[in-house]
């Protein structure tokens, strides 16, 4: 089983006299271990392609399949969960929770699914030392460089 199948995916946006069809027929099978980038000219519909991966829109018609399950009949309550558990999203801009420190952001899908327990704090040491942000740990993202963000 493949984890990311989208099947003959159709996507429109605007009115009928001005409609544009972001996607037509997409088809994409991706493997499990491979590495995958979707590159193309601005307007071309990559971003419309990774809501609908990421189950932040659904598609006019065709299918997006992850881990075997069908995005398209799951309710709004369920895909949230869906993605909370089977999804990693990286924004261009940075969404971090301003109020948060960069620990608390970083727990923050943690948080989320349950309750934080010591191995979730472990966790997120061993992120924030992975990425040489430990020292900066208490700092809320105001207080941190673009690079650190």
């Amino acid at each position: 089983m493949s984890p990311l199948l989208i099947d003959n995916v159709v996507k429109s946006y605007g009115p009928a006299s001005r409609r544009v069809r972001a996607l037509d027929g997409v088809s994409l099978d991706v493997v499990k271990g491979r590495f995958l980038a979707i590159m193309g000219a601005s307007g071309s519909g990559k971003s419309t392609l990774l809501h609908l991966m990421a189950g932040l829109t659904t598609a006019d018609s065709g299918s997006v399949h992850i881990d075997g399950q069908d995005l398209a009949g799951m309710n709004d309550a369920q895909l949230t969960k869906f993605r909370l558990k089977h999804i990693g999203l990286v924004f261009q801009s940075f969404n971090l929770i301003p109020t948060l420190t960069a620990e608390e952001n970083v727990m923050l899908p943690l948080r989320l699914d349950r309750k934080a327990s010591a191995e979730d704090v472990k966790r997120a040491d061993n992120t924030l030392a992975l990425l040489g942000l430990t020292s900066r740990r208490g700092h809320r993202p105001d207080a941190l460089s673009g690079g650190e963000q």
